[in-house]
């Protein structure tokens, strides 16, 4: 029995040595957190690749350089200076290590570079041996990821802290350091006969290797049994690494005093916050003191008590003598400087909204609290001349539409590359400060109308099964009641007028709320409910007046959505993260982002061809006439009930975008989102895409246009008001003309002319009024257009 006890035991301690064996490696690869011991992580835009062919108009690449301070010369020679020309520019690009590189590569050497630019297109990129490839202007640090302790740290190897560090830290706390295996007890004789000398605390009893598993996994506990632990750790990790790997950790992790707002941990962070040096270019009296504050860094802490200070860091100059570090003269001639401090702080960081959504992803892929505590190098999708620019643009919209008063009209704006879902630009609102809600990812509002594609996406969709539809195909547009648990509901349009049947295309382009309600009962609520799902919108009751926006959404997920209809048919998950690296350059792999067939190519480019028919002739037609974004485009407004939210999303073929427009605590915006939504979604864009080539959405040979009759669906005669241009697959469109008696339409025609003048709504010409709400939907639904 005493064997087996014995064998138990030994298992026992086995196990347990194994996982302190996993837990220190953890440590040593960043990977875990103590309670001293956290590395935040760095964020950064995303580089800004110089690939012939990209679109590039010479004030676009002028701001880009000025966001990553490159300076402007009349010879560049030195990384970071520039030089227009007048068919391009000359660049000495910086270089940047792996650890900045999204590609998974070896980083960037600086490079003097030529950049050619016609057609605001980049065409030519070259050195002085020939062609560049691959050349790009570096990220740029934007925003710190820190725990709630804001313990700043920054990762270097034990090459980059020069000698003169080691040896000062040495002499200081440890001296016999390369001569113990975690435990000193001649050392811890010496420094308690010192401090019964000076009658103080002079010297440490603590090896750094107990100080190190002090502060990986007990705090600041002080008992015997605490010290008792301490010293079975320092064995156990002693046991596990060389000496240089544990002085590299501590280096890399001890405390170095307060700062501003934050806490200084590490020596490339001392040495950045109270010298602006990289930690390889330290002397000897920095280095001194530097070592001099570990003993107790809020006494000593150079800013505050610079006399305590000096005395310490000559202190350490005296102990480096006395271990033969340095000579008596060095020693004497470090202790004549001054302290010399140039004390740093970090840049603020920027983009909160963007952050914000950065932390939610990387909770996501590696788990929560890891990019406050592992020292990633977290690369990212974004732009920031896109970003300070839709930041400027939304504010100044906002402010030159806000009527003032007490509650302050907001909106949120997201921009996305349609092919990647690569978040480009996202702005939660007018204050972009720290701790600000962000409206772009969490603000839940009823898009209204914005929701209408998913239903005619559905039901135009081949693959939903019968009844098979088409733009021309015809659903009643009559007022009646729709039965609902909460009692009947009469949806209503909001031109006040109605019409026996209408085609689908008339009832998209010009948002008509019953004859979309009209055709989610022909196709059923349950597959529009199924249809938002796959767009990313969630799963909203399958209700009669889901087609008019009824469930609630993000500005970030309805853009989303609309990238289907740029990106024929396929959804990619919105991304903020390029790539993560840690601070040695090695990539992290996480799951991929997911991608989504939701529509096939057809449907898609179906459905793209009718919401640019929105854009050219219907609800958003004042983007092109009113405000001048004649560039392909497709999109759709939507506003909520009591005109609470306003709404735009739009697309053209490199960016999605969509802005969102309200009051916090809802309340009346005066008017729909075409008077209110589009005017903003117009002065971003128009800003963003300054100077860029238009581009044209790709022909498809399997798609046919026809004029037809909006309201019955076939092709349009002379007589017909108002006909429609419609994308039809082929084989689909209509063979027959229309044949309806079209003199009630002339005549409506000329009531919506009057009615437009006098800026009222055609029902308002015989109840006599100036307007009013546009449906009868119960409190939780939508539907204006």
């Amino acid at each position: 029995m005493l064997l087996v006890a014995i064998a138990l035991c030994a298992l026992v301690a086995l196990g347990l040595y194994a996982r302190f064996v996993v837990e220190v490696h953890r440590f040593a690869d960043r990977r875990a957190t103590g309670p001293a011991w956290s590395f935040p992580s760095h964020v950064y835009t995303s580089a800004l690749v110089l690939e012939p062919g990209r679109p590039m108009p010479a004030a676009y690449l002028r701001a880009e350089l000025e966001a990553r301070d490159y300076r402007e010369v009349g010879k560049p020679r030195r990384p970071g200076e520039w030089a227009a020309r007048a068919d391009g520019a000359d660049v000495v690009l910086r270089g940047f290590p792996a650890a900045l590189d999204a590609t998974g590569g070896n980083g960037q050497r600086s490079a003097a570079v030529r950049l050619r630019i016609a057609g605001a297109r980049l065409v030519d990129v070259r050195g002085a041996r020939g062609a560049v490839k691959g050349a790009a202007l570096e990220p740029v640090l934007f925003a710190t990821l820190a725990d709630s302790d804001r313990v700043m740290r920054e990762w270097v190897p034990l090459s980059s802290i020069p000698k003169v560090v080691r040896d000062a830290v040495l002499a200081s706390e440890d001296r016999r350091f390369y001569q113990h295996h975690g435990l000193d007890l001649r050392g811890n004789a010496r420094a308690l006969a010192a401090n019964l000398r000076a009658g103080a605390v002079r010297q440490g009893a603590s090896t750094i290797t107990q100080q190190l598993a002090r502060g990986w996994f007990l705090g600041r506990e002080r008992s015997l049994l605490r010290k008792t632990r301490e010293a079975a750790l320092a064995l156990g990790i002693e046991s596990v690494f060389r000496k240089n790997q544990i002085l590299e950790m501590y280096l890399n992790s001890v405390y170095f005093g307060p700062g501003d707002g934050e806490r200084i941990a590490g020596v490339a962070e001392a040495a950045a916050r109270y010298f602006d040096e990289d930690p390889r270019a330290l002397t000897l009296d920095q280095a001194a003191l530097l070592a001099g504050i570990i003993p107790a860094p809020s006494a000593y802490a150079p800013l505050k008590h610079p006399q305590l200070a000096l005395e310490q860091r000559n202190r350490v100059l005296r102990d480096m003598v006395a271990t033969g570090a340095i000579d008596a003269a060095r020693a004497k001639e470090a202790m004549a400087r001054p302290l010399g401090l140039k004390p740093t702080l970090r840049p603020p960081d920027r983009f909160p909204a963007f952050v914000d959504v950065v932390r939610q992803e990387l909770a996501t892929r590696v788990g929560r609290g890891a990019a406050e505590g592992w020292d990633l190098h977290v690369l990212t999708t974004l732009d920031p001349v896109w970003q300070q620019t839709a930041e400027d643009e939304l504010m100044r919209a906002l402010a030159a539409r806000d009527p003032g008063g007490r509650d302050v009209l907001e909106g949120a704006f997201v921009a996305l590359e349609p092919g990647s879902g690569a978040v480009r630009a996202l702005v939660g609102g007018r204050e972009q400060g720290p701790g600000e809600f962000n409206r772009a990812r969490r603000a839940m509002r009823q898009p209204g109308s914005a929701f209408k594609p998913v239903v005619y996406a559905a039901a135009l969709d081949p693959a939903r099964g019968s009844p098979r539809l088409t733009p021309g195909s015809t659903v009643p547009d009559l007022r009646h009641a729709f039965d609902t648990p909460e009692g009947p509901w009469a949806p209503r349009n909001d031109d006040g007028e109605y019409h026996d049947t209408v085609t689908l295309a008339k009832a998209l382009v010009h948002s008509l709320n019953v004859a979309t309600a009209n055709l989610v009962q022909k196709i059923g609520p349950a597959t529009v409910s199924r249809y938002a799902e796959r767009f990313g919108l969630g799963q909203p009751a399958p209700v009669a007046s889901i087609g008019l926006g009824s469930q609630e959404v993000t500005p970030l997920a309805l853009t989303a959505a609309y990238s289907v209809f740029a990106t024929d048919g396929v959804r990619h998950e919105p991304i903020s993260v390029r790539a993560l690296r840690d601070a040695r350059g090695r990539v992290l792999h996480a799951a991929p982002p997911e991608v989504t067939r939701v529509l096939d190519a057809r449907s898609a480019a179906l459905m793209r061809g009718l919401l640019e028919d929105v854009v050219i002739f219907g609800i958003a037609y004042p983007l092109r006439a009113t405000f001048g974004f004649t560039r392909p485009c497709g999109g759709k407004t939507g506003t909520s009930n009591d005109y609470h939210d306003a709404w735009f999303v739009g697309f053209t073929p490199d960016v999605v975008a969509g802005v969102w427009v309200g009051y916090d605590v809802p309340k009346s915006l005066g008017g729909p989102a075409a008077r209110v939504a589009i005017p903003v979604w117009a002065a971003i864009l128009n800003r963003l895409l300054e100077g860029f080539p238009a581009t044209p959405f790709p022909d498809r040979d399997d798609l046919v246009l026809a004029w037809i009759d909006p309201w019955t669906g076939g092709l349009a005669r002379h007589e017909c008001p108002s006909p429609l241009r419609v994308p039809f697959v082929k084989g689909t469109a209509p063979t027959a003309f229309c044949t309806r008696d079209h003199t009630a339409d002339w005549e409506a025609l000329r009531r919506r002319r009057l009615a437009d003048s006098l800026g009222v709504g055609v029902d308002a010409l015989d109840a006599g009024s100036t307007g009013g709400d546009s449906s009868a939907a119960p409190a939780d639904s939508a539907g204006r257009p």
